[in-house]
């Protein structure tokens, strides 16, 4: 088979089952950031790196954003505040690869602010919640691969 027709049942695969799972066993944790997060994996070049950035990049952007949202509330949450304290987020977003090269997947980051605003996560809790829902979804990526790589290869 050929390498997208692989990657393509692969996806759907772990799509397919982690859906089920979810549904049948009533997680509570929405499915869409698992599916950003699946995506995350795929950008970033998959294996055990691809994994690794997806995982710390998408967290330290769900940190990034409950961080951004205090600071905005501690200094009275305008919304030229929230505006200036989001931007200085994103730019310490794009400054974090330089101190740590784990970090260096600022699509990650940016994805993983999103998804906690997105959820509206505003406290610790729910951070947490987003962020097991982001490792979930990268965690889903590297074992993606591995289905891809398990797939017979194309033949002739």
């Amino acid at each position: 088979m050929n390498a997208m027709t692989a990657r393509g049942l692969s996806l759907a695969a772990v799509v397919a089952v982690w859906t089920a799972i979810s549904e049948i066993a009533r997680v509570n944790l929405s499915l869409w950031p698992v599916i950003v997060a699946l995506g995350c994996s795929l950008a970033a070049g998959g294996g055990v790196s691809g994994f690794q950035k997806t995982l710390a990049s998408t967290i330290s952007g769900v940190v990034w954003a409950l961080v951004a949202h205090a600071v905005s509330r501690a200094l009275g949450g305008q919304d030229i505040v929230q505006a200036l304290v989001l931007g200085a987020a994103a730019f310490g977003m794009v400054l974090q690869a330089q101190f740590l090269p784990v970090l260096s997947y600022t699509a990650g980051a940016l994805a993983g602010a999103g998804v906690a605003m997105g959820l509206r996560a505003v406290t610790i809790e729910g951070g947490v919640r987003v962020a097991i829902a982001l490792a979930i979804g990268a965690a889903l990526g590297f074992v993606a691969e591995r289905v891809e790589r398990a797939l017979p290869p194309r033949r002739g």
